[in-house]
């Protein structure tokens, strides 16, 4: 018996070893890792798939969160508010349900869509759009000088980026060192001929330089007429503030605002307060955590970006940077000029009491002093430049150019529902009437189609372009000098000084260097004409103008 025991107990064992399969045999005693199936797992490509199964599964539940049904939702939560006797701690809870949704949630996750959309449709330069918009949302949320020095870091690497073509100014002298240099004479094309003909005969002095500009000097100088634009109306806005007699020694009576009046009351029930004036607060942390002026300006630099470095493929092969950028500049300063010819010629009272006083120094007595007080920079606003807004005229400006370039449906819906979420806010707040706020955006977008040829390239610019493609040039083929510690320097030394404009120095010199900017602009533009650092250093002082006054 015992042999037969052992027998059958060898017999089980090697039976029981003849089962295991070959491959989960564990020989020597080694232990299996997890590591060891992870690694199996990412070289049979199954990490890849799981992530893009993770992707499909946000995409799928963000097109159930931002689709129609759940938008008529949020619209019957808001009706059932107002229209069923429900409790106000109820109604209140409704009303947030709704409005969040329709006015934040679903813009937000819209965008977000858009950044991790894997359709063929959906073009790289509409992702990058989006996710610089939607990252600036999110960088908000950290100190002012972070965004600042994140802001100030993407203006210099994109400067020296975008310096590997060689710009258009400097491939024309070439051309035409190159050709008087070999002794020959070319002549013009009747085209040409004709385009230079019609500039040299127009009697007008104005159009006559314009004409001879290219596309790139025409930004340079819309820069200047922006920069020039934003001083005249901070002096301006002085000036009316302290020749409003009323508003110096008191607080007069403002105007009926009926837009002002509904947002008040629907302030009270969002936040189920008595007084509107208990909401202010509530709604400001909504402002600054949105910070939409911002999301804006990131989503015009990512603009930019893809229209610099040509990411957009044909659907922005026909427009430039310099083109949009042009556009956007003389929209702005065109929108800049009615609104202080507009609140010069007719002077409103201030809602807010006692602007004056909290705003400005009393009036000085002698012409010197009161000159010095208009020349330091408003950021904070005046108190009677009430007839279109600034603010509105900023964002719509740069909502147009980047919603244009984007060319995405549902990231200009998103982009202008925040819009007009922050509009409402500024409007309830009393800062300007409601008027303003509209007037601002619509006079600005209309400006903004009626500019729309100025991105058009000239005639002469046309013919050169064309001309280098016929000689091989190839446009932007040639390419700039191998980068060295100078140039670093040269590109560095701008954006860390808008930096430290933006981050350390007082407000109250902002405007002088925007001066000098404008005059250090102007002298390269002179010496040579637009260049690659010229365009970086006219973006570095547009970058903290606008971090300024927006």
């Amino acid at each position: 018996m015992p042999m037969a025991a052992k027998s059958r107990r060898k017999n089980d064992t090697s039976s029981s070893t003849s089962k295991t399969p070959p491959s989960d045999m564990n020989i020597g005693a080694y232990v299996v890792d997890d590591n060891d199936n992870m690694d199996q797992k990412y070289n049979h490509g199954r990490f890849p798939s799981t992530f893009h199964r993770s992707i499909d599964i946000i995409q799928s539940c963000l097109r159930i969160f931002t689709s129609m049904k759940v938008s008529i939702t949020a619209i019957v939560f808001i009706i059932a508010a107002s229209v069923f006797d429900l409790s106000e701690a109820t109604q209140s809870k409704l009303i947030q349900i709704g409005t969040g949704y329709l006015f934040i949630a679903k813009p937000l996750l819209s965008t977000l869509a858009i950044c991790l959309s894997n359709k063929a449709t959906t073009a790289w330069h509409e992702r990058i759009i989006a996710t610089g918009f939607l990252m600036s949302i999110i960088c908000n949320q950290f100190p002012k000088w972070l965004s600042s020095f994140v802001a100030a870091s993407a203006v210099f690497a994109f400067g020296l980026a975008s310096r590997q073509f060689v710009p258009m100014q400097q491939l024309d002298s070439d051309n035409n060192t190159s050709s008087t240099n070999s002794g020959v004479t070319q002549s013009k094309s009747p085209a040409k001929r004709n385009a230079t003909t019609s500039s040299d005969d127009n009697t007008n002095p104005f159009l006559k330089f314009w004409s001879r500009l290219n596309i790139k000097e025409r930004a340079a100088i819309g820069t200047l007429a922006v920069v020039v634009s934003l001083l005249t109306e901070n002096f301006l806005i002085w000036v009316v503030s302290a020749t409003y007699k009323p508003g110096i020694v008191g607080s007069p009576t403002p105007l009926q605002d009926n837009g002002r009046i509904v947002l008040e009351a629907l302030a009270k029930k969002l936040w189920n307060v008595e007084q509107s004036w208990m909401a202010k607060r509530p709604l400001q942390k909504i402002r600054d955590t949105l910070n939409v002026q911002y999301a804006l300006v990131s989503a015009l630099g990512a603009s930019f970006v893809c229209l610099e470095l040509q990411l957009g493929g044909k659907k922005t092969s026909h427009r430039s940077l310099t083109g949009v950028a042009l556009h956007a500049l003389i929209t702005l300063a065109s929108a800049r000029l009615i609104r202080y010819i507009s609140f010069v010629l007719t002077v409103l009272p201030s809602q807010v009491p006692n602007c004056y006083r909290h705003h400005f120094p009393p009036p000085p007595d002698n012409w010197k002093d009161w000159i010095l007080v208009g020349m330091l920079p408003s950021s904070r606003g005046g108190c009677n430049d009430l007839i279109l807004s600034g603010h509105a005229t900023v964002t719509s400006t740069i909502a147009c150019a980047a919603t244009s370039v984007s060319s995405n449906t549902s990231f200009s819906f998103a982009v202008w529902t925040l819009i007009a979420l922050d509009y409402s806010i500024e409007a309830y707040q009393g800062l300007h009437y409601s008027v303003d706020m509209f007037l601002g955006g619509i006079v600005t977008c209309l400006l903004w189609h009626l500019t729309a040829p100025l991105e058009i390239e000239g005639e002469l610019e046309q013919l050169q372009k064309e001309k280098r493609r016929k000689e091989g040039g190839g446009g932007n083929a040639a390419r700039a000098p191998p980068l060295d510690a100078t140039v670093v320097a040269m590109y560095a030394a701008p954006a860390i000084l808008a930096f430290l404009i933006l981050a350390v120095f007082p407000e109250a010199y902002v405007n002088y260097f925007a001066i000098g900017y404008s005059l250090v602009a102007g002298v390269m533009f002179k010496k040579d004409g637009f260049s690659n650092l010229l365009q970086h250093e006219l973006l570095c002082m547009l970058m903290f103008t606008i971090g300024v006054y927006l």
